[in-house]
């Protein structure tokens, strides 16, 4: 008992106290209102009339209306000042709510002496007969009838008081006196009826509920008189009501049918007054109902009808109720978003998404039966067929569907797969089919378009994830593949279609091109990547975007060029493997550090078609798109296909030395090495001279990078990591024509040619350095050819004898002079400076190492030989370099 008394007494704090504060907000606008109008009219009646014959100025602001405005036409007081006098006009004195103080402490005051006393009178006068009846049920004082017509009677009288009170115009604060009041007496009818037949039984369930019902209806009727707060206490004992009353065999038809007059009422009521914001507890309420029902205990296979009914209803009420008005804010606001801007559509959004929502959820519970599905398809062809008559309200109603609809069929774990195929394919024919079909009829193609293309894409993803290893098309070769080039070709068939019907300055043309575009080569892209292995899939990406740019050479289509780029991007991913594994073997050449980026090392066994096709058809998509525009992704294109050519080289080069094998797993010798770095060079120049012969700047940069990477791959692993004189490294049993000549003697002339090829390339410095590498290649070339001559292929180890230390000496001053007359005949102070090195290098070795450890006659020519030169070469310098004759000065 005192259970059932803390809820009575918790529903008429909700509904006597905490709600009717939601009507705070709206009170709070009418009072400042009414005092902006007072001080306009004070301010117009302060101002004196202005001349009428004095001159307009131009840009002055349009005159006010005429006064009184229309919300103060009925103030008889106000009237008669204005007609009377020319003085002040007093406030203007009304009956609603009274001005609010303008002084902090006296604002407070009057909303605590004023305002909240009247919701704490009511609900005083509401605990009172609480109270009343819990003493007569304790002192044992009246049956159980007598105290619930006692109960009746009571709140007859709360709500004639409620009544006399707001006829009363000049009672002080009547409004929210009468509300206090009629709230009371709701209240108390409800508890009346709640105890009939909860408490004592005196009358069967149905017929409390009907009572309840007619409470509902009741308030709702007085809430056109006394207001909102009226209304939400008939919403909460109305959505209430079935809980109360309570049945141990509740039925889902009379709850659900019940439920749904309710809502009905309250819409009736909100659509007439525009107390729109009390739909969404109206709305909410009424599905909560439904998910009470689906897992509270009492759903049965049969209830899933009349809560597909009950749902269907909820949303064609709301939308009939609000479709006027939310049309008419939209057209007002004159924007482009699809009806979120108003709060009647917003309403409309909520009602049909959580429909939508909540018939899945009963779809689910009932196993997803075909007539569940049939509901589904009854709400979603309604939602289609709204925006359908006013796409810019409810645009996104199919959208909302399909999305819901999706959801369900990934959830149907148990279905066969003939069942899933038939349901899934009937709800991609109805959406697909509505875009269509209104695609050309509408203000607004896009919205259709965008339903017709998502749908034929998720719905195909979701239909190929169920059913491929199903069985359901084993019988048909390529099936997934051979439906995404028919879906695709369908999509291109919608681009011919809107080519010739949309004509070309109308809005909107190019989306539809993007759309259809991107959707075609989306099929394209998900049916490739479905039948072709992977090995063999960056080829095909790289042809799409081929294709891609040359559709956009021919027709003006805007949204190519990204979707080009987005592919362009799909081939990069799919060549992240080996990305990583060229990262991780680089990393391990140069510091012997294993990253483990790549456990599996996929092989590239055909270069050719794997890496090289790719390139050409970036090259190729770049060339057509520069057609229209050049700028980042033409660049971004050009380098890749150049970066694929370069590696496709490399992978050629070490295949030529080890075919049939992996040659990611094999370390590279000194002749195979010195000929990858040759093929890169080779192509880097190449690039050089095809960046400055047609203008490509990346180009040019790729070809200065591949450049920068082969002088790398020299200094760092030939010169000093794998140098042949101290490590392993077989250079060749020929003279002269082994693999020193490949690795180091072959780039001294492509240096050369590439820094001939330099000159929008910091042109001085690049010719600098590369005269620098140059002669610093032709002095280890020289030492180590007199290696090999002594040593054979094997440079490591052995020792060396005086006529090798001879040679040595013999050739760099041989190498010192040649350079010396090379510098004076270009006039490069580099070139001799470089000659100068080489000759004080000789001079240290003979004074250092010649004099100790040469013997015989060996000592003697070197010392013979270094002096003759040394007088040689200062000849030279004196007649050639400065210009001097026989010791004078020249001039």
């Amino acid at each position: 008992m005192e259970f059932l008394f803390g809820i009575a007494i918790g529903l008429f704090f909700l509904a006597s106290v905490i709600l009717p504060w939601i009507n705070l907000s709206s009170i709070r606008r009418l009072e400042d209102r009414v005092r902006n109008l007072e001080r306009k009219l004070q301010t117009s009646t302060a101002q004196p009339a202005e001349d009428s014959t004095a001159p307009q100025d131009a840009f002055a602001a349009p005159e006010a209306p005429a006064w009184p405005p229309p919300d103060l036409a009925q103030a008889p007081s106000a009237s008669r000042e204005w007609a009377g006098k020319s003085s002040p006009v007093p406030p203007v004195r009304s009956s609603g709510p009274p001005k609010l103080a303008r002084d902090g402490v006296a604002a407070l005051e009057q909303r605590l002496g004023a305002r909240l006393a009247v919701w704490i009178g009511g609900v005083a006068l509401a605990l009172a007969g609480f109270f009343l009846v819990k003493f007569s049920i304790e002192r044992g004082l009246l049956g159980p009838e007598v105290r619930v017509i006692l109960g009746g009677i009571f709140g007859c009288c709360l709500l004639a008081a409620g009544h006399w009170v707001r006829s009363k115009a000049d009672l002080a604060d009547g409004r929210r006196i009468a509300q206090a009041l009629t709230g009371a007496g709701i209240a108390d009818f409800y508890v009346s009826v709640f105890a009939a037949t909860t408490l004592y039984g005196l009358i069967p369930s149905l017929l409390g509920l009907i009572g309840m019902a007619a409470i509902t209806a009741g308030a709702v009727i007085l809430s056109l008189r006394h207001g909102r707060p009226i209304a939400l206490l008939g919403l909460i004992g109305g959505f209430l009501t079935p809980a109360l009353i309570g049945s141990e065999h509740p039925e889902a038809a009379t709850l659900f049918i019940y439920l749904y007059f309710v809502t009905a009422g309250l819409f009736a009521v909100i659509r007439k007054e525009s107390w729109w914001l009390l739909g969404i507890p109206a709305v909410l309420a009424a599905f909560l109902w439904v998910l009470l029902w689906l897992f509270g205990g009492h759903y049965a296979a049969d209830d899933s009808v009349w809560l597909a009914l009950f749902l269907i209803a909820v949303s064609a009420t709301v939308v009939a109720a609000s479709k006027r008005r939310a049309e008419a804010e939209t057209s007002a606001k004159a924007t482009p978003l699809f009806g979120l801007i108003n709060l009647e559509a917003g309403l409309s959004y909520l009602t049909l998404g959580g429909a939508l929502a909540l018939l899945g959820l009963v779809t689910a519970e009932s196993g997803f039966e075909l007539t569940e599905w049939g509901f589904f398809a009854v709400l979603s062809i309604g939602g289609i067929g709204l925006a359908a008559f006013n796409q810019r309200l409810y645009g996104l109603v199919p959208f909302l569907s399909m999305a819901v609809n999706v959801v369900m069929l990934a959830a149907w774990s148990g279905a066969g797969a003939e069942r899933f195929a038939l349901v899934l394919a009937a709800f991609a024919a109805l959406f697909v089919a509505a875009g269509q079909m209104f695609q050309f009829r509408s203000l607004e193609p896009r919205i259709w378009a965008g339903l017709s293309a998502a749908t034929a894409l998720g719905y195909y993803l979701l239909g190929y994830f169920r059913l491929h290893d199903s069985g359901l098309a084993d019988g048909i070769p390529r099936f997934w593949g051979i439906l995404a080039l028919v879906l695709a070709a369908g999509c291109v068939f919608a681009l011919q279609t809107v080519a010739s019907k949309v004509p070309d300055g109308r809005p909107g043309r190019q989306h539809l091109f993007a759309i259809y575009a991107a959707s075609a080569t989306a099929f394209i892209s998900l049916g490739l990547t479905i039948e072709l292995p992977r090995d063999f899939l960056p080829v095909a990406f790289a042809l799409e975007v081929l294709a891609v740019a040359w559709i956009n050479a021919r027709i003006e289509i805007a949204a190519l060029r990204p979707l080009a780029g987005v592919l362009a991007g799909v081939f990069g991913y799919l060549l992240i493997p080996q990305i990583l594994v060229l990262i991780q073997l680089t990393v391990f050449s140069l510091i012997e550090l294993d990253l483990n980026l790549q456990k599996h090392l996929p092989i590239v066994d055909w270069p050719v078609f794997q890496l090289g096709a790719p390139a050409l058809f970036f090259a190729a998509a770049g060339h057509l798109l520069r057609r229209q525009k050049d700028g980042y992704l033409v660049q971004a294109l050009e380098t890749a296909s150049v970066a694929l050519f370069g590696l496709m080289g490399y992978y050629l080069t070490r295949h030529a030395f080890h075919a049939g094998q992996n040659v990611l797993d094999i370390t590279a010798g000194f002749i195979e090495r010195g000929a990858v770095t040759n093929v890169l060079f080779v192509f880097g120049l190449g690039c050089l001279w095809l960046g400055r012969r047609f203008g490509r700047r990346a180009v040019s940069a790729c070809g200065l990078a591949l450049a920068a990477i082969c002088l790398f791959r020299i200094g760092y692993f030939d010169l000093l990591l794998a140098n042949p004189l101290w490590s392993d490294q077989a250079v060749g049993e020929w003279p002269v024509v082994n693999g020193l000549l490949v690795t180091y003697g072959l780039p001294i002339l492509w240096i050369g040619l590439a820094a001939q090829r330099l000159p929008g390339f910091v042109p001085g410095a690049a010719k600098a350095y590369g005269q620098a590498a140059m002669m610093l290649l032709t002095f280890v070339l020289l030492s180590l050819l007199i290696r090999q001559g002594f040593h054979g292929s094997n440079l490591a180890g052995g020792e060396t004898g005086d006529v090798e230390v001879y040679a040595y000496s013999l050739a760099w001053l041989l190498l010192g002079s040649a350079l010396l007359y090379l510098g004076t005949l270009r006039k490069s102070a580099m070139i001799r400076i470089a000659s100068l090195a080489v000759v004080i290098l000789t001079v240290g070795k003979v004074f250092l190492y010649d004099a100790s450890e040469l013997q015989d006659i060996y000592r003697v020519f070197s010392f013979l030989g270094l002096g003759l030169t040394l007088l040689a070469i200062s000849w030279f310098y004196t007649k050639f370099v400065f210009g001097q004759k026989n010791g004078g000065t020249a001039g």
